[in-house]
């Protein structure tokens, strides 16, 4: 389990944490019935995917500060964020909703 998105989620009050196959990590948010914040750290990035209800709550946010969508999986759009505090802050961004 990544330190960073473990130690950044345990500090958000309404999260919680899920450890999937493939360092996957799944973050959900108390209120929010379908979807989640998918967060997989990459050897040179993180890949960021929200799913479901998850995605229209983040869109705005991810593109106005990470710019368009790096690409889409299985209908699934993930941006691949650099900076560890970046993915930080889209971890708090989601608790703060």
């Amino acid at each position: 389990m990544n330190s960073l998105i473990k130690s950044t989620v345990e500090n958000c009050r309404k999260l919680h944490l899920q450890l999937n196959k493939g360092e996957r990590h799944r973050i959900t948010r108390d209120g929010v019935g379908r979807g989640s914040l998918w967060v997989t750290p990459r050897v040179e990035c993180f890949c960021v995917c929200p799913t479901g209800e998850v995605e229209q709550l983040l869109y705005g946010f991810l593109r106005a500060h990470y710019g368009p969508e790096a690409g889409v999986d299985q209908n699934k759009k993930y941006w691949n964020i650099e900076e560890s505090a970046d993915v930080a802050q889209v971890i708090r961004y989601f608790d703060d909703l």
